[in-house]
């Protein structure tokens, strides 16, 4: 079946196509063009009214996946209906394609246990009423042993499409005091200073094994294909360890030098959105428009927020920091291809999967629909007037006296 949207703002990957049109052949993008479709009449299409035609974004790092299963601690729901939430929420953010980062850590750092990855995995393999494409980033923590068991039962499983190296331990990295590492640990856990004692002594007592831990890990993403993040890095000498190992992706460098000597080694350098939207780090580190200012930025992440990925792209547009399509990129092409998936999708070419949203700014930009494989699997109604609460002087009627409950 082939179908069109006509009338529309498409963004390229080098260029804005006013009044533009796009074939859909099946699946796939077909052709693209300006002005009046000359088969138009004969076609199915969706009249888009001038709002901006996107590829469907990509992220590559979220875990806002762990904070839906266990949204206080100690308290669980079924990964199953974490699923399908996350799966209604990416979309109505615009994300079509998401890698969730599954921490693979100790029990002292929240939903990172083995069950949740594995029944995670199995709900993944079985889910047939997803409209968005989901796939797993492990994030090891080679600090910790359990980290690495945790990989090795994942390995070989279709969905795992990326792989970063973490190493938490105090003194380097993003806590680069023992009493920032502290601090974090007591704020995310609630755990006590005794208890954080006890995670430190394991910590120190991992280092020495930690450079052999980080070959395992490179050795096993390897055998299986998997793209290699690092985590962090804060020098440049941090940086070129990974790039001597191999390791081609560089995720929140905490240092202008460090994503610098990243980039210049030729690895993708991921920052987060929400860092761009807040204009800083939360933890203190680089900020992300620092480093896109300085060119040594190539992806952006939804890292806990997924709604910051979209209004990024005009933030950066709107101030002049890049172009649209260069904006765009950063949050679709580039990923896919850190990811080695595009060939695939990530960008509006004949050829590549038609995944794609209708994005409308009302000014803040609002996904009005999003096509994946093609299909529509997401729309906004809008409506003309806001939606009336009820007025009691309108109806004459009260509403009903809340009920205590016990």
């Amino acid at each position: 079946m082939q179908y069109l949207f006509t009338n529309a703002t498409v963004v390229l990957p080098d260029r804005v196509v006013e009044e533009g049109w796009v074939v859909i052949d099946r699946d796939r993008i077909g052709a693209i063009g300006r002005g009046a479709h000359p088969y138009a009449a004969t076609m199915p299409q969706f009249d888009l009214n001038g709002a901006y035609l996107l590829p469907g974004l990509i992220d590559l790092h979220c875990d806002a996946i762990e904070k839906l299963v266990q949204p206080r601690p100690g308290v669980e729901i079924e990964a199953g209906i974490a699923l399908h939430a996350a799966d209604r929420l990416l979309l109505g953010c615009g994300v079509t394609c998401q890698f969730h980062a599954l921490s693979l850590d100790d029990a002292e750092f929240g939903v990172r246990s083995d069950r949740f990855v594995s029944d995670f995995l199995h709900r993944l393999s079985a889910e047939r009423h997803c409209g968005a494409r989901h796939l797993v980033h492990a994030r090891v923590e080679v600090s910790s042993e359990r980290g690495l068991e945790a990989l090795k039962t994942m390995l070989g499983h279709p969905l795992l499409r990326l792989v970063s190296i973490m190493d938490h331990s105090p003194g380097q990295g993003q806590y680069t005091t023992e009493a920032a590492f502290r601090h974090y640990v007591a704020k995310t856990t609630g755990r006590s200073e005794d208890e954080i004692d006890e995670l430190l002594a394991r910590k120190r007592a991992a280092q020495s094994d930690v450079p052999n831990r980080i070959r395992q890990v490179i050795a096993w993403a390897t055998k299986y294909g998997l793209p290699i993040a690092s985590h962090d890095d804060d020098t440049p000498e941090r940086v070129a360890q990974w790039v001597e190992l191999g390791v081609k992706i560089a995720e929140f460098p905490t240092t202008l030098a460090a994503a610098q000597a990243a980039h210049a080694a030729g690895m993708a350098v991921g920052m987060g959105a929400p860092n761009v939207l807040r204009g800083k780090s939360s933890g203190g580190n680089l900020s992300a428009l620092t480093a896109i200012e300085a060119g040594v930025v190539d992806w952006l992440c939804a890292d806990y927020y997924p709604a910051s990925l979209l209004p990024v792209i005009f933030r950066l547009a709107d101030r002049g920091t890049l172009s649209l399509p260069a904006a765009v990129a950063l949050v679709s092409h580039h990923p896919a291809r850190a990811a080695g998936i595009d060939h695939l999708i990530g960008s509006i070419q004949p050829g590549l999967i038609a995944d794609l949203i209708v994005v409308r700014r009302m000014p803040d930009p609002v996904v009005q629909q999003v096509f994946v494989n093609g299909k529509l699997v997401y729309t906004l109604q809008e409506q003309n007037e806001p939606l009336p609460f009820p007025d009691r002087h309108r109806t004459g009627e009260e509403l009903p006296a809340p009920r205590e409950h016990r």
